[in-house]
């Protein structure tokens, strides 16, 4: 059956073969028949319980993704339904004349906005999120200066931090940092770091470092962000980094969100050839994140 030569069979006779009767000669030939149809039907219980094997891991995969699918479109619909609720019961509001005085649908719009930019950010989550599953999301390679890309972060996350009484101190060692990276794509991996330090932190500083460092393949460089937030049980870091996984302490400081943005900043970071990770000493104790990248011309 075009199958290679799995064995021999050897057969000693005390004569010739042509000698034999034609019972002899028909006795043998029934013995092998035997033996080869025992054999194949061995291979193919083999190959069968192989298949099964498969199957089996198959269909438990099935069962696995559709919870997820699930448990995404539970936690999609009841993220989207909580900032779409405020915009719009703020402006039927406005709308019926029951908030009217200038001061008062200023203040009810800025919660519009707020939520607005909320829904905003969660449909870009979703979408990433999206591309990057279904192996779609693109890259646009080329040469940018990897200290200004964080610089622009900083500078974004100032106000929000300095209304909450956070300084932010940005210190770089490594100097000027050109090198090929997609920059959008790093900017918001940076961003999720930077977004999560100055969400889950009251007071003290958020502490950003760039240094230079000696990776597997020449010169690299390590982004870290140190927060005197929340803090992290040592044995919930590693469930930081999987999608739609967040702390019970994160939930209960932020209810709304979804555990995309390390994620994201993961398969990013990875998808550029680096590495990614967290520390802390454990709960109320701040954390650093942190992420390594090749230096590639």
């Amino acid at each position: 059956e075009n199958r290679n030569v799995l064995g021999g069979l050897v057969i000693g006779l005390n004569r010739t073969y042509e000698s034999l009767g034609e019972f002899e000669q028909e006795s043998l030939r029934n013995i092998v028949n035997v033996i080869a149809i025992a054999l194949g039907k061995a291979l193919l219980y083999e190959a069968l319980q192989v298949t099964n094997q498969k199957l089996a891991e198959s269909n438990d995969r099935l069962k696995e993704l559709d919870k997820l699918k699930s448990e995404f479109v539970s936690l999609a619909g009841h993220q989207l339904r909580a900032p779409l609720t405020v915009i719009k019961g703020y402006t039927s509001l406005i709308m019926e004349g029951t908030i009217d005085g200038a001061s008062q649908v200023k203040e009810a719009l800025g919660k519009v906005m707020f939520s607005t930019d909320q829904l905003v950010k969660l449909v870009a989550s979703l979408l990433d999120l999206s591309r990057i599953e279904s192996g779609k999301i693109k890259y646009e390679f080329a040469e940018h200066d990897f200290v200004g890309v964080v610089e622009e972060v900083v500078d974004k996350f100032k106000n929000s931090a300095e209304k909450k009484g956070i300084t932010v101190v940005f210190e770089n060692k490594l100097g000027p940092a050109p090198f090929v990276f997609d920059a959008d794509k790093i900017r918001e991996a940076v961003v999720n770091y930077f977004d999560n330090a100055i969400k889950y932190s009251d007071k003290g500083e958020v502490r950003v470092a760039l240094e230079p460092m000696q990776g597997p393949d020449g010169k690299w460089l390590r982004l870290s962000v140190t927060d005197n937030g929340l803090g992290i049980r040592k044995e919930d870091i590693w469930k930081l980094f999987a999608k739609f996984s967040r702390t019970d302490e994160a939930r209960s400081r932020d209810p709304n969100g979804m555990g995309i943005g390390i994620y994201f900043a993961k398969r990013v970071v990875r998808d550029h050839g680096g590495n990614v990770g967290a520390f802390s000493e454990g709960v109320g104790k701040g954390s650093t994140f942190w992420l390594e990248l090749p230096m590639r011309i």
